[in-house]
């Protein structure tokens, strides 16, 4: 028996055993070395290699066998031995291999030595000999692990890949190293953990290592990344609900626009969320919320990051116009003008004609114009507007283009005002031309051409139809007036009218016309009373006879006496008798 002491062992008979494994030992050795052992051996080369270069190993052995050829293999160690060449030594001679590197290479190589024609002799191995395999970099790519366009306060993940080995990585935002505390880079990666809306900008990854002095770089592609505001668009109207990412046991919750704790009487909280049932633009702004614990009478406040609401008021429905311009003395466009009084920008304008869509643009001020070309003389469709800013679309009524060049003639009449004393006070001439679209009247008093309004007149433009001249009737006023009407998009025809000459005296004098007529209709009822009269008394005197006659004759005498009354006053008792008498008689003829 015997008993092991931690790592001392206490028995004579083990030492005696331990002693004839030694002789043994000797005695193998020394057989070995008549010729039937292999000694081991030595392996030299390079430990670095570039890649697609040749590297020379050498593998010795001594001592050489007598008499013996030794075959050198040279192999990589790995999961299993890879041969990589043979090499024959037949008088103790090096072997060499001439190798052609590769990435596989790369890794623990050893020789094995091995006596070519005696199986007895078993085969021995080198120590092993690190081989690192140089690839440089070539070409670098950087994948996207999450989105490049992010809101602020979210993660941004990039990893840069190459084809090179011993690489170091760089990274770059907008061609400068970064620096930022909140990123961070490890190798082929880049992570930022909480962006800002200075994290915004190009990214690229720089891959470069170097070999026997050497250095390899290769750049990336450029990444685009764009960190918004946290933004939500709503429109009037509509509903905006909000909910607190803070959860927790015993919180509470306050919610805050602008910085200012929200009151309005139509928002509505419950716990975490926030309801507003019909927004307006007074809901703009920043919203933040913040989640408040208090625990063993301390409290703890988070605050979430702010996300910016827009409430947008929705397009109104567009007005349409259009106006001729001139490129040159051929060619003609029509710009049309299309413009929402309502509506947050941008809003997306959109032209249509009869058979469809025309043209679109994005404006920033609620207008647009589109220019469409057109041929003089011909009559083009008719136009509408629609517009859209993200809610519904708007639409304009459809507007007919007509464009016609001015043809004559050209008439120009007036009327007047009169004062009290039948004299004329005031004057409007009114010009009018027979076609044209697009009309520019012109004004000219002796052949000097009138503004817009003057001390004495105002031009009142009625257009298409007409052009009023108001006149105050004066000494200055006087003289002859003409209008000239040309296209507002084309100086080249021109039409005036006649002139007239407008004075005082002129205005006031009755033409000899009219006097005539005047005159003329006097006479006209003078004798139209006259012949009534005539027709009258032949027709009496035919009807009644010489009663007619008789009660003339008493209507003429009691005229008479009429007149005679105021001449005599002294005989008047008298000639009443005469009269009583008369009327007497008169009654006894009666009863006869």
């Amino acid at each position: 028996m015997f008993v092991v002491h931690g790592s001392k062992v206490t028995s004579s008979p083990l030492r005696m055993f331990a002693s004839v494994v030694v002789a043994m030992l000797g005695l193998c050795h020394c057989s070995n070395h008549n010729g039937t052992f292999l000694g081991t051996p030595e392996l030299s080369g390079p430990s670095e290699a570039l890649e697609n270069t040749v590297a020379v190993f050498e593998c010795k052995l001594l001592p050489h066998p007598e008499n013996e050829t030794v075959l050198m293999t040279l192999l990589n160690r790995g999961s299993t031995d890879t041969w990589l060449g043979d090499s024959t030594s037949l008088a103790g001679e090096a072997a060499t291999f001439n190798l052609v590197v590769k990435p596989s290479h790369a890794g623990a190589l050893v020789c094995q030595a091995r006596a070519q024609n005696n199986s007895n002799i078993k085969p021995t191995f080198s120590n092993t000999h690190d081989l690192k395999v140089f690839e440089p970099v070539s070409s670098a790519s950087v994948s996207i692990m999450s989105s490049t366009t992010i809101f602020e306060g979210k993660e941004l993940y990039l990893f840069c890949t190459t084809d090179g080995n011993n690489v170091s990585f760089t990274w770059l935002q907008n061609d400068q190293p970064i620096s930022s505390p909140h990123v961070m880079s490890s190798d082929p990666f880049l992570w930022i953990y909480r962006t800002t809306q200075a994290d915004s900008g190009t990214y690229v990854c720089e891959a470069s290592n170097s070999f026997n002095g050497t250095d390899f770089t290769t750049r990336s592609q450029e990444v685009n990344v764009t960190v918004k505001e946290p933004r939500m668009v709503v429109f009037e109207g509509e509903e905006l609900r909000l909910v607190c990412p803070a959860d927790g046991i015993n919180m509470s919750f306050t919610w805050l626009l602008n910085d200012q704790p929200i009151s309005s009487p139509h928002v509505w909280f419950s716990d975490r969320f926030l309801w507003i049932n019909s927004t307006t633009q007074a809901d703009s702004g920043n919203y933040v919320c913040e989640a408040s614990i208090s625990f063993r009478g301390i409290d703890y406040v988070s605050r979430s990051w702010e996300i910016n609401v827009t409430v947008k008021a929705v397009v109104s429905d567009p007005d349409i116009s259009f106006a001729v311009l001139m490129e040159d003395s051929h060619n003609f466009s029509v710009g049309v003008t299309c413009q929402s009084a309502v509506g947050t920008p941008p809003v997306d304008f959109s032209l249509y004609n009869g058979t469809g869509l025309v043209a679109n643009v994005t404006s920033a001020d609620r207008r647009a114009v589109f220019r469409v070309p057109v041929v003089f003389g011909e009559h083009l469709r008719k136009f509408r507007c629609q517009a859209n800013n993200g809610a519904k679309t708007a639409s304009s009524g459809w507007l007919p283009i007509k464009i016609e060049k001015v043809k004559g003639p050209v008439s120009l009449t007036y009327d007047y005002d009169i004062a009290e004393n039948f004299a004329v006070v005031g004057v409007r001439l009114y010009c009018k031309v027979a076609a044209g679209s697009h009309l520019r009247y012109q004004w000219f008093l002796n052949k000097s051409l009138l503004q817009d309004h003057g001390s004495f007149y105002y031009v009142f433009n009625q257009l298409p139809e007409q052009s009023i001249l108001i006149l105050s009737v004066g000494r200055s006023s006087a003289g002859t007036y003409h209008c000239v009407v040309s296209n507002s998009f084309d100086n080249t025809t021109t039409i005036s009218s006649r002139g007239r000459h407008l004075d005082k005296e002129v205005l006031n004098r009755l033409p000899v016309l009219v006097v005539a007529v005047v005159f003329g209709c006097f006479i006209f009822l003078i004798l139209l009373v006259g012949t009534c009269c005539g027709f009258g008394v032949i027709y009496r005197r035919r009807e009644y006879g010489d009663k007619f006659l008789l009660e003339m004759e008493r209507r003429v005498v009691a005229y008479e006496g009429e007149l005679d009354v105021s001449e005599y006053s002294d005989g008047a008792d008298a000639l009443r008798t005469v009269g009583d008498g008369f009327d007497q008689a008169s009654d006894a003829s009666s009863d006869e």
